[in-house]
């Protein structure tokens, strides 16, 4: 039986905003583990016998490997791009019912610069792919400059230079709206009487 709803902390914003680095040192400042959407992209191209083949897309697994977590109890950490007016109301019905969510909303002004070194040092990714992609990364980082209302609490994290605010804040807020929790006894480091 359990005391309480798992936590999801959903980390989103435009692609090359931040979210995988934050995720990663996030999760483990939390000890949650960290679902990362493009590791299920990838794990996709793997099985395919041409990358470019990617039939379905990754949203299916994301939301289905998150439900399965969830249904076990699990918290955790997940990052993907949220897409305004897709996402929300997958957010509300698939998730909000049964976690305790925390939206982190990466912003950079540097995310699509990012964003092309990266696809441009992927091995999956060719010119005419970085090509096609581009404009619709350009249109993501305007309509991601704001959070996307999940109707939970929103930290925005500006990751142009570290984290503001820091790694340390974000994880006493999110500790603040979801405590860890208590200790059993027999962890405890026995202190010695005066």
């Amino acid at each position: 039986m359990r005391d309480r709803l798992p936590l999801v902390v959903l980390v989103n914003g435009a692609p090359g905003s931040g979210k995988t680095t934050l995720a990663d040192v996030l999760a483990p400042a939390l000890n949650l583990p960290v679902l990362h959407n493009d590791a299920l992209c990838h794990g996709i191209w793997r099985t395919r016998e041409r990358a470019m083949e990617l039939g379905p897309s990754s949203v299916e697994p994301f939301y289905r490997s998150m439900g399965l977590w969830l249904e076990s109890g699990i918290s955790f950490v997940a990052e993907r791009t949220f897409f305004p007016g897709v996402s929300e109301p997958d957010v509300a019905g698939r998730l909000r019912p049964f976690a305790t969510l925390v939206h982190v909303h990466c912003r950079s002004t540097q995310s699509s610069r990012r964003w092309a070194l990266r696809m441009r040092q992927d091995p999956l990714c060719g010119e005419n792919r970085l090509n096609t992609l581009t404009p619709l990364v350009n249109r993501l980082n305007e309509e991601l400059a704001e959070p996307l209302d999940f109707g939970c609490p929103v930290f925005i994290v500006d990751t142009d230079d570290g984290y503001d605010p820091s790694l340390e804040i974000l994880v006493a807020e999110i500790d603040s709206i979801y405590s860890r929790p208590r200790i059993h006894d027999l962890d405890r480091v026995p202190q010695c009487e005066p």
